[in-house]
């Protein structure tokens, strides 16, 4: 389990309490990963012998045990042909079909929920989007991200809601107060903890760092993910987690409850970038009282090989690299993960190459400069 490492019990801030009181039966394990890309097999399929069951291989190693495990799907099983991207003009066309035999392959990696609230879910239309949803459902596999859905999920006689948000009017958009408002109180009178996923923010090498302001990306207002995370924790959820810049962003501890920016991507099957800090990733485990307690935390430090799937990293850049962006404003310091010393100048040699360095360090606002009366001369 991530939860023995030696150093996790040594933690003090506010998300790490004793479970007094609580038995194992009711503490619940949450894991959480990164964007979910299995490639493409649009226009023509590229998948090559053998491919599914070194995934699900793959998924299940890297995923462990958890009582709930969930990620973000970027989009679409479906075997219809026409995505309303190609033709759009745009320079920029990312559209992911693939085939409906992945929600079952999901389903036996272990993921119960997914989040389908992203930029990548009606890459196939309409259609497309409710095929999606449809093949998860028959695999077993929930789904949050259609407007107004709250999932309320059972586990060890533990209820668990679940909403997700998106900077986009096609589902539930972050942008749109009294409806995050509506959502999270309906959610918390429904359930005993409360889950908020949002997927927003810039994206890429540049987007490592958590602002408190609204990020465009390619033209779209793609939202402050800090303003809308604290105001989910104010107004009811124990735990949020941010998905979109398909990087590593820093984690915070809000009133008692953890934030995570982003996680990253998990599966970016020849999709998605593996460069510079996109080449490392972690799932995240979150334990949780039934009370909503937030009872401890830990990362899975992860990294990707040459066809874009997670493998274990023995290095655990990871925790370095969150470490750092969770020191940066405007979040608090509060999350810092257990690290191994003498394993920190590799982590800098892998910053350095990867050009982050000057994303960790704290931006200096310029002092102003007095600048001299010079009078006119008289004539």
């Amino acid at each position: 389990m991530v939860f023995s490492h030696p150093a996790f019990s040594d933690a003090t801030d506010e998300c790490h309490r004793e479970p007094f009181g609580l038995r194992d039966a009711e503490i619940i394990s949450i894991r959480a990963t990164g964007d979910i890309v299995i490639g493409t097999d649009f226009p023509v399929s590229h998948y090559p012998p053998g491919f599914e069951a070194r995934l699900e291989n793959t998924l299940r190693t890297t995923l462990g045990q958890a009582d709930v495990i969930f990620g973000n799907f970027e989009g679409a099983l479906t075997t219809h042909n026409r995505s309303p991207k190609l033709g759009s003009g745009s320079p920029y066309v990312f559209a992911f079909r693939m085939p409906p035999h992945f929600a079952p392959l999901l389903r036996r990696s272990g993921f119960s929920i997914l989040n389908t609230a992203n930029n990548h879910s009606y890459d196939f239309g309409e259609k497309g989007f409710n095929d999606t949803l449809a093949y998860l459902a028959q695999a077993g596999i929930e789904t949050i991200g259609e407007q107004d859905k709250i999932v309320v999920m059972r586990v060890k006689g533990v209820r668990i809601a679940w909403v997700g948000f998106n900077y986009s009017i096609r589902h539930n958009d972050m942008h749109d107060g009294p409806r995050l408002e509506r959502l999270v109180r309906e959610a918390r009178g429904k359930a005993d903890l409360v889950v908020v996923s949002i997927q927003a923010g810039a994206e890429g090498n540049g987007a490592l760092r958590v602002v408190d302001r609204e990020e465009i990306f390619l033209g779209e207002r793609r939202g402050n993910t800090f303003a809308f995370a604290h105001r989910a924790v104010d107004l009811g959820a124990d735990l949020v987690i941010g998905h979109g810049p398909h990087v590593l962003r820093g984690m915070e501890c809000y009133k008692g409850k953890l934030i995570a920016y982003s996680l990253g991507n998990f599966v970016g099957y020849n999709a998605l970038s593996i460069k510079k800090a996109a080449a490392i990733s972690a799932v995240l485990e979150v334990r949780l009282g039934k009370n909503g307690q937030t009872l401890g935390y830990d990362v899975i430090p992860v990294r990707f090989n040459d066809e874009r799937l997670p493998e274990l990293d023995s290095d655990q850049l990871a925790r370095y690299l969150i470490n750092d962006l969770s020191r940066l404003s405007p979040l608090n310091g509060s999350v810092q993960l257990p690290v191994m010393e003498e394993r920190r100048a590799h982590y800098r040699s892998w910053a350095q190459a990867a050009g982050i360095t000057h994303q960790l360090v704290e931006r200096r606002k310029p002092v102003p400069v007095k600048r001299a009366n010079r009078d006119v001369p008289a004539k």
